[in-house]
Formats: structure tokens, C-alpha cells, sequence
């Protein structure tokens, strides 16, 4: 998969949100993107993209996976993420 640059603060909110690595380079590749206004993009996994996820990794790997899917990430305009969190409110797509 592509390799993502995360900075330092992102990197530690992976940690202390218990989201695992290997789910990042998954919402990269098939995460639906919108701009957030101030600059940057909230990426985020719709049911679509999470069908293509299961797709792609198979039915088991995917019922380990499932639990952590519903992250976001933020982008900066360089493809940096920034930060990474738990959605626990609707992306709102104005």
C-alpha cells in the first residue's frame, strides 16, 4: 500500500486512541474526502468504502478490522495527516 506521512501529533493520537496502524493506509486508499474550509481534508469511510475494504481483504480480516472503521483522518494540502480520531458524530458534507 502507499506510504502515508503522518506527523508527530497524529502518531500520538493513533497511540492514545487505540486505533491501529495498519488501519490508516486502509482509510487513505479508500476513504471519501471533504474539504474542511480552513485548508485541509477530513477523510472518512463511508459504507461504500468499507465494502471495498472488505472486498479487498477478505470477510475474516475484515470482521477483525470492522470494531476500529469508523475513524476519520485530517490532510493537510501537502498529504500530511495531521490528526486522527474516533467519528462519533455524521461528517456533516455542506
Amino acid at each position: 500500500m502507499l506510504e502515508t506521512l503522518i506527523t508527530h501529533h497524529a502518531a500520538r493520537r493513533l497511540q492514545q486512541r487505540g486505533i491501529p496502524d495498519d488501519i490508516l493506509p486502509l482509510l487513505m486508499q479508500f476513504g471519501a474526502r471533504e474539504y474542511d474550509k480552513r485548508g485541509a481534508k477530513l477523510i472518512y469511510l463511508t459504507h461504500k468504502g468499507r465494502e471495498r475494504i472488505r472486498r479487498t481483504v477478505g470477510a475474516d480480516l475484515y470482521n477483525r478490522l470492522e470494531p476500529v472503521l469508523d475513524i476519520y483522518a485530517v490532510v493537510d494540502t501537502a498529504g500530511t495527516v495531521v490528526t486522527v480520531g474516533h467519528r462519533t458524530h455524521r461528517i456533516n458534507r455542506n
